[in-house]
């Protein structure tokens, strides 16, 4: 719902509005490159976010720096056009200074060619390799933006939410902010929308195991449970999901794969006047990530699996407020056809 506002916003001052600030220079923000920073970029972010527009430099656009281009970056584009905030100048590469030839040394007689040998993969022994090998093939998918496509199934258990259950805009909420069902994505080759850089540790899992077969290897990590927690004051999330690859933010998305406390509390909190919550408490447990990389360390498939529940106190929703409520649901996360 806040995207939603956000977005709604930021349409409204692009098209009302058509300021701009003269540069001579490459700024973060100047995403169609005309030496401007002003609307028109912000509504080709806007373009972007919503998969209208595929042609776009994420290191201009990424105004915030979080390796997702949103609505946000648009907002902070428009402050920049008004003269909000100031402009970041993007240096350019500096050229190295030239290196004075150096002598010819004399012909060495030739030696005789030996043999090629077959490579022979090293395959990962240790938890703590298993875990590094299964980040890299993440990370790699990430930074050389591979294509793929992702599903993502979330399936609501229980919830108990007292008189608020009972008031079905309240459902269809709850049901739309957790992406209930089944949501399918394609990430073109060129672009990094739908996964984030992995760091897990060995310290993150209790089990992780590979079998090499054939020129694939199958990577199996069970991660450890998991749990966050928000309130007005503190924000804390402790959970080995926040560092598996899968994508999440500060705000509730429709595109993300895990929702912390501190995510399901600003959202709520932001979303509406009428809506508001005293704290948020998010567990997971049954953690499970399959992953097929290939020799040479490309992601071939990705499988996550995970039950979580979220408990609230205080919740209210107009007139309508209930001391607690919680739920319980299971996410599956699929990642297929990835293009190198």
């Amino acid at each position: 719902m806040k995207t939603k506002k956000i977005l709604a916003l930021v349409l409204a001052v692009a098209l009302a509005f058509s300021f701009s600030a003269t540069a001579f220079a490459t700024f973060k923000g100047d995403v169609n490159k005309d030496g401007t920073v002003n609307s028109a970029d912000a509504l080709k972010v806007l373009l972007y976010a919503v998969g209208a527009e595929t042609d776009i430099d994420t290191n201009i656009a990424d105004m915030d720096a979080d390796g997702n281009i949103n609505a946000s970056d648009a907002l902070a584009i428009l402050r920049v056009s008004v003269g909000l905030d100031e402009k970041v100048e993007i240096p350019e590469e500096p050229s190295g200074p030239d290196t004075p030839d150096t002598p010819d040394t004399p012909d060495t007689p030739d030696t005789p060619d030996t043999p090629d040998t077959p490579d022979t993969p090293v395959v990962p022994q240790t938890a703590e390799e298993i875990v590094k090998f299964y980040n890299d093939a993440v990370n790699k998918a990430v930074n050389e933006k591979a294509g793929y496509k992702k599903s993502r199934t979330a399936t609501i258990h229980e919830m108990n939410g007292g008189a608020l259950m009972k008031i079905q805009l309240v459902v269809d909420m709850v049901n739309e902010f957790l992406g209930v069902g089944t949501q399918e994505y394609v990430n073109a080759k060129g672009q990094s929308k739908y996964l984030m850089n992995a760091s897990l540790t060995k310290d993150d899992v209790t089990s992780a195991t590979l079998e090499l077969t054939g020129e694939n290897y199958t990577v199996t990590l069970l991660l450890k449970n998991g749990s966050s927690s928000a309130t007005a004051t503190a924000k804390k999330d402790t959970s080995a999901l926040a560092r598996s690859g899968l994508l999440t933010g500060n705000l509730a998305d429709s595109n993300y794969d895990y929702l912390s406390s501190g995510c399901i509390y600003e959202s709520i909190m932001g979303a509406d006047a009428a809506v508001s919550v005293n704290s948020v408490k998010a567990t997971n447990s049954n953690v499970k990530f399959v992953a097929v990389i290939n020799t040479q360390g490309e992601l071939i498939s990705l499988n996550a699996s995970y039950d979580w529940t979220v408990a609230m106190t205080k919740i209210k929703y107009t007139v309508v407020s209930v001391k607690e409520a919680d739920g319980k649901a299971h996410t599956e996360v699929e990642f297929s056809d990835f293009q190198w």
